[in-house]
């Protein structure tokens, strides 16, 4: 689905990523983990461009997507992004914010969306937050609405970029379960986590970056269980 190739990104004199090649199969639940400042986040959003590599070559379903060329546009439709953040328009209620950019894009019709919208919040337990505005609900309802917003657009891949990381401990559990789903369903995914427990029990496989480079990659039973690179032990040895 996707292939990078001698990825690297700058900015300015700092060197970010480093020369990243690595395939991306359709079915593949990628997670990257790795220690603050080495990449994985960059790395991410370099995927559908939100950040344009300095040098190095993206394709998605054989497009080359950093060809200048490309319709980023058309190609994104076909990427979910969640952030840390959620990004939910505080102006606008969950129905509105889940179904605005699939009528916008005329993807779907505002009755087609509407419907997707209720069905999709019918199956993380919140149908009935839809006329409800994103102040009013807590850190984790918003990430599960940031991700059916993404899934109201029927992408082919999901990047998620340390979607638990600013919530309360208590919170993340009800996000990675609807991830949880998601993997179980078949969809693709790359995910950027702290969350080892999820890498370990959904990823295909677990990717270990540091200085801008992928260090190790591999099943989570090995990864764990016998991490190669001393680098990687060192990690391990003070998060687990």
């Amino acid at each position: 689905m996707i292939i990078i190739k001698d990825l690297r990104k700058e900015f300015g004199d700092l060197k970010v990523l480093n020369g990243i090649s690595y395939h991306i199969k359709k079915g593949d639940k990628i997670v990257i983990v790795g220690p603050s400042g080495s990449g994985k986040s960059t790395f991410l959003r370099c995927l559908n461009l939100l950040e344009t590599p300095t040098s190095g070559r993206i394709s998605f379903e054989g497009e080359i997507i950093t060809d200048p060329k490309a319709d980023l546009n058309r190609i994104r439709r076909h990427m979910g992004m969640v952030f840390q953040n959620f990004n939910l328009f505080n102006n606008l209620n969950i129905l509105d914010n889940i179904t605005l950019a699939p009528v916008k894009l005329k993807i779907k019709s505002r009755e087609e969306a509407e419907e997707d919208a209720f069905r999709l919040l019918e199956r993380i337990g919140l149908k009935d937050k839809a006329s409800a505005y994103p102040y009013s609900l807590s850190g984790g309802q918003k990430q599960r609405i940031a991700i059916v917003r993404s899934l109201a657009m029927n992408p082919k891949l999901m990047l998620f970029d340390e979607p638990t990381s600013a919530l309360d401990p208590e919170m993340v559990g009800e996000v990675l379960e609807v991830m949880r789903e998601l993997a179980n369903d078949g969809m693709t995914m790359v995910v950027v986590t702290h969350e080892m427990g999820f890498a370990r029990e959904v990823g295909t496989k677990v990717l270990f970056m540091d200085e801008g480079v992928i260090v190790e990659e591999n099943t989570p039973e090995e990864f764990f269980a016998h991490p190669k690179s001393p680098r990687l032990q060192d990690f391990l040895s003070k998060v687990l």
